[in-house]
C-alpha cells in the first residue's frame, strides 16, 4: 500500500487561508493520512517536486488580485523558465482558493497556481475550488463539496486502513505548550530573564522591521463628524537608511486592550499565571520559544475577532456543558452555518463575547494555538516620501467604529491600537510594496483619484514628484471626495497650498454640501475634455484608491464615458480603450473593503 502522506500548503495574508488549511489537515488526520501543513514558502520544494505524496494547496488574495507574502517565494520558483515541461510529473495536486466575487481579479493566485502547475506536468486530483466570500455560506459555501470530492479521490488512491478517527475525538495539538516550573509566577531570575531576552528577539526578528516612534498624532476631521481620521507620523530609528516608494504601505500589528486581555486571562482561569514563564514549541509558531500568557493574549491572540467556524469545532471538543457542546458542534457543522451566521456573523460578536456566554466551555494550555486565531497584520498605505529629511512615515487613519446589531458599539483593533497610541510610544513597523507605482518618466501626467483616505497614498505621489521637482512637478490632477468641506476635507490645508501655488489641479466632490449628492465620477465627467485630453494626447495614467463597492466601478465608467465623449470613439471602444491601459499599467487600482 503507498504511503499516506498528505502535504497541505497555504498561502495567506490574514489567517483564513492557514485556517481552512489546519481544517483540511484535520480532516485529513481523521482519515490516517500523516499530516504536514505549512506556508507555501517554507515547503521543500525539492520533496515537492519530487511528488512523493500530494499536495492540497489553499490560497486567498490580497492587493489588487496578487500573491499572499508567505507564497510568493514559491510562486516565483513555479514561474523559473528554466523548468522542462515535465518538472512536476509526479505531483498530483489540488487547489483550493478563497476570494470575494465582488472584486474583479476574483482569485487570481488559485487560478494562475492551479494553470501553472498544470502546465509544468502536474496531475490534478479534482477541479480547482473557488471559495467565495459572497456566498451565503461564505467559503464554505464552495469549501464543503470541494472537500467531498478530495477525500473521494485521494481514498480511491490511499484506501482507508481502518475506520475514520471520529468527530467527537480531539485531534492532536499542534503545538506543545507548557509553563516553565509549573505555572509558578514566583520564577528563578534566570527564567524571567529568558521570557524577557526572548521577547525581544521576537520583536528583532520581524522581517525587515523598524523600531518607529510616534511624534505626531493629529485628527483631521471635525470635532463632530462622525468619522475620527487621524494623522500619526513615525520618526524611525536610523530614519537616515529607511526608504520606501511612493505607494507604499507601513505594516503593523497591533495589540489587543489590556482589559481585554485581563478579561480574557480571568475567564479562561488563567489570571493567577498570566505572566509565568511559558514554553513553545512547535508549528513554525510566530512568538518567542519562553514568553507568558499575558504576552500571547496581547500580541498573538485576536481574541477581539468574529470567530470562524473551527473556532466553534476545537471549542465544542472542550466543553463541560452537554448543552453547550450540542450549540458548538451545530455551529461548526455545514447544517449549522445559517444559525451561525444569526448568532455570530451578523451580530459581530467577539471571541471575548462568546467565550462569556459560554461558561462551560474552556480551553486546554496546550490546545490555544488551535483555538485562538492570530492577530492579522494591518497595512496603510504611507502619506510621506522618503525624499523628505529626515524622512518621516506619515499614516492616514480611519478609526473603525460602528454600533452591531446588538446596539454594541465596535471599534476595530488596529485602530483603536493605534488611536490610544501617546506620542512618544515606539512600536515596530515594517515596509511593503504597494500595488501602484508612478510612471517612470516624472513628465508624465498623473489623474488620481481619491475619495475619503484613499486619498492616503496620492499625499506620497504630490510629495515625491514636487520634491523630486522637474517636468512632472505641475501636471498633477487630483479627485478628491468627502461628505464636506468643513467636517472631513482630509489634509486640505496641504493640497489648497499645492493648488495655489500651481503645483496640483484640485477637483473636490462634497457630496453632502449640497441638495444633489456630488461624487468624484461626476467631477470627472465634468471635466471631461481636459480629462480625456490628458489621457489620449497627453498620455496620462490614471490612479484610483479608496474604498470598494461601487465607486471603483463607478469611476471607471465614468473615465470610459469621457473618452467616448471627447475623443471621438464609441462605447465599446472606448471601454477597449481603458482596458488596454489597465493592462499596460496606465490604470492602475488600490481598493480595499
Amino acid at each position: 500500500m503507498a504511503e499516506r502522506r498528505l502535504l497541505i500548503l497555504y498561502g495567506s495574508q490574514t489567517g483564513y487561508a492557514e485556517d481552512t488549511a489546519r481544517r483540511i489537515g484535520r480532516q485529513g488526520w481523521r482519515r490516517h493520512f500523516a499530516v504536514t501543513v505549512q506556508a507555501m514558502d517554507a515547503a521543500d520544494r525539492a520533496a515537492v517536486a519530487a511528488g512523493a505524496q500530494p499536495v492540497v494547496f489553499v490560497c486567498s488574495t490580497t492587493g489588487q488580485g496578487e500573491e499572499p507574502d508567505n507564497m510568493r517565494r514559491f510562486w516565483r520558483f513555479l514561474l523559473r523558465k528554466s523548468h522542462p515541461r515535465d518538472a512536476l510529473a509526479g505531483l498530483r495536486f489540488a487547489v483550493f482558493g478563497l476570494g470575494d466575487s465582488s472584486y474583479e481579479k476574483f482569485n487570481f493566485p488559485a487560478k494562475r497556481l492551479f494553470r501553472r502547475l498544470v502546465q509544468l506536468g502536474a496531475r490534478p486530483l479534482v477541479p480547482r475550488g473557488d471559495g467565495d466570500d459572497q456566498h451565503y455560506l461564505g467559503v464554505d459555501g464552495a469549501l464543503d463539496p470541494w472537500l467531498d470530492a478530495l477525500w473521494a479521490a485521494l481514498l480511491a488512491d490511499y484506501p482507508l486502513p481502518r475506520p475514520m478517527v471520529p468527530d467527537s475525538v480531539a485531534p492532536e495539538p499542534s503545538a506543545r505548550v507548557e509553563f516553565v516550573g509549573g505555572g509558578d509566577t514566583e520564577e528563578p531570575a534566570e527564567a524571567e530573564a529568558e521570557a524577557e531576552a526572548e521577547a525581544e528577539a521576537e520583536a528583532e526578528a520581524e522581517a525587515g522591521s523598524y523600531a518607529a516612534r510616534l511624534i505626531e498624532a493629529e485628527r483631521i476631521t471635525a470635532a463632530d463628524h462622525f468619522q475620527d481620521v487621524r494623522r500619526l507620523r513615525f520618526a524611525v530609528a536610523g530614519g537616515g537608511d529607511v526608504r520606501w516608494a511612493a505607494g507604499d504601505c507601513a505594516v503593523v500589528r497591533p495589540e489587543n486592550a489590556a482589559a481585554d486581555v485581563d478579561a480574557a486571562l480571568a475567564m479562561l482561569g488563567w489570571a493567577a499565571q498570566a505572566d509565568a514563564p511559558l514554553a513553545v514549541a512547535g508549528r513554525g509558531l510566530r512568538t518567542a520559544a519562553v514568553t507568558t500568557l499575558r504576552r500571547l493574549f496581547t500580541r498573538h491572540f485576536d481574541i477581539g475577532a468574529v470567530p470562524r467556524r473551527s473556532f466553534f469545532e476545537m471549542l465544542s471538543y472542550f466543553s463541560e456543558s452537554a448543552a453547550e457542546r450540542e450549540r458548538l458542534r451545530e455551529f461548526a457543522s455545514t447544517a449549522g452555518q445559517d444559525d451561525l451566521h444569526a448568532y455570530c456573523m451578523r451580530p459581530r460578536r467577539t471571541i471575548l463575547e462568546v467565550l462569556d456566554d459560554l461558561p462551560h466551555s474552556r480551553v486546554p494550555l496546550a490546545y490555544i494555538f488551535d483555538v485562538f486565531p492570530e492577530i492579522a497584520e494591518r497595512s496603510f498605505s504611507i502619506s510621506s516620501s522618503s525624499l523628505s529629511l529626515p524622512p518621516v512615515i506619515e499614516l492616514t487613519v480611519a478609526i473603525v467604529r460602528y454600533r452591531t446589531v446588538m446596539q454594541r458599539d465596535r471599534v476595530g483593533v488596529c485602530t483603536r491600537w493605534l488611536g490610544a497610541l501617546p506620542v512618544g510610544s515606539t512600536v515596530r513597523l515594517r515596509l511593503a510594496r504597494g500595488t501602484m507605482r508612478l510612471p517612470a518618466d516624472p513628465a508624465t501626467p498623473v489623474i488620481m483619484v481619491g475619495p475619503g483616505t484613499g486619498v492616503a497614498p496620492f499625499m506620497a505621489f504630490l510629495r515625491e514628484r514636487l520634491l523630486a521637482g522637474g517636468r512632472g512637478s505641475d501636471k498633477n490632477y487630483l479627485f478628491f471626495g468627502c461628505r464636506g468641506a468643513h467636517r472631513d476635507f482630509l489634509h486640505a490645508q496641504q493640497l489648497q497650498q499645492w493648488a495655489a501655488a500651481g503645483a496640483l489641479h484640485l477637483f473636490c466632490a462634497f457630496s453632502r454640501d449640497q441638495e444633489r449628492r456630488v461624487y468624484v465620477q461626476h467631477r470627472i465627467r465634468e471635466q471631461g475634455a481636459l480629462v480625456a485630453s490628458l489621457i489620449t494626447d497627453g498620455g496620462a495614467a490614471v490612479y484610483v484608491s479608496g474604498s470598494a463597492g461601487r465607486m471603483p466601478a463607478d469611476v471607471r465608467q465614468a473615465f470610459v464615458d469621457v473618452i467616448a465623449a471627447h475623443a471621438g470613439l464609441g462605447a465599446e471602444a472606448a471601454r477597449a480603450y481603458v482596458e488596454a491601459m489597465r493592462k499596460a499599467g496606465r490604470y492602475q487600482e488600490e481598493c480595499w473593503s
